[in-house]
């Protein structure tokens, strides 16, 4: 069985594995469940979510992860060093992995490279601007989402860093992290620079080829291994594309959505899709393990004593 530990309201794309053929056991609990739990069975657990929970609660399931290690159970994503957005992407940039540059708005001020856009280090919401090119432009931008509301020490700036694959289209590629396999995934086109969901029909069969061979060949797990090692993290998916041939990586997000894709105005898609999830699927089960066995004990002297305070606890916000 695989567990996957997710914030609250975020249980819905784990669930969707269960729908792709091939997959073992996958079972599913929130941070707020974990934390509850006297003993956990014999299991492989992944930690997801990051983004998405507060400092105590993070920290509370660090010492959990080591509960399970520490009894030679198999963990994915330590919450005590893997990397959140911003420092995941400064150490990429410092690792050479990257060649774009993030800012944190709070600390680091204005850039001193541009075009930029802010977005938050939190969540998943996409951009929050259009390009900004000035310092005046970056700080009038910075100015007006702190007055709606947004937190200064949630907003960064990111240099723009996207090529078309040709004239008004841009894709975003994908490749997922499950333990030590790298799987090339599926891509998203866009006549739009931030290609967040993509947009139908915008793509020619060529593309879609091209995408088909890119999953046969597992054609990105070189090149975009390096970024899953230096982020911390054995398992998420990450959002990239091609810079002049360069591997450039956006984020890394350790619960993606993980739908099959059933119908496509070009077959070849479904059946490409259907080769990722086959070959996800295959990941997923060498990182498996057999239930069974005595349970393992959550003793560690922070989460017995949190399991007392958490009586009256109500059930956490939705996180976006």
């Amino acid at each position: 069985m695989i567990c996957f530990i997710t914030s609250g309201s975020h249980k819905y794309a784990v669930r969707e594995l269960r729908d792709v053929p091939g997959m073992p056991k996958i079972d599913l609990m929130s941070y707020n469940q974990l934390l509850r739990k006297k003993s956990l069975p014999r299991a492989t657990y992944v930690f997801t979510d990051f983004d998405r929970i507060d400092f105590w609660t993070r920290e509370l399931a660090a010492k959990a992860y080591r509960c399970l290690t520490a009894n030679n159970a198999r963990a994915l994503n330590d919450p005590a060093s893997a990397r959140n957005r911003l420092p995941m992407l400064k150490k990429l940039q410092g690792e050479g992995l990257n060649s774009f540059s993030v800012w944190d708005a709070e600390v680091d001020g204005l850039p001193d490279r541009y075009p930029v856009f802010l977005r938050t280090r939190a969540a998943h919401r996409g951009t929050q601007t259009e390009l900004l090119t000035t310092p005046e432009e970056a700080r009038s931008a910075l100015d007006e989402l702190v007055r709606s509301g947004l937190c200064l020490s949630d907003l960064m700036f990111v240099e723009y860093c996207a090529e078309p694959i040709e004239d008004g289209l841009f894709r975003k590629l994908a490749a997922y992290c499950v333990g030590d396999e790298v799987i090339t995934g599926m891509s998203v086109h866009d006549e739009n620079w931030h290609a967040k969901y993509g947009k139908e029909g915008v793509a020619s069969e060529a593309h879609y080829l091209d995408e088909m061979q890119a999953v046969k060949e597992n054609r990105h797990a070189a090149g975009i291994a390096g970024h899953f090692k230096a982020a911390g993290i054995s398992f998420g998916r990450a959002d990239f594309t091609l810079v002049k041939g360069k591997v450039e990586v956006y984020e890394i997000n350790t619960n993606p959505n993980n739908s099959l894709i059933l119908d496509h105005p070009f077959p070849l898609r479904v059946e490409t899709d259907a080769l990722f999830h086959q070959r996800l699927a295959e990941a997923m089960r060498a990182i498996d393990t057999e239930t069974g066995g005595d349970p393992i004990l959550m003793d560690h002297p922070d989460l017995v004593s949190q399991r007392k305070r958490d009586g009256y606890l109500t059930r956490p916000r939705w996180t976006p």
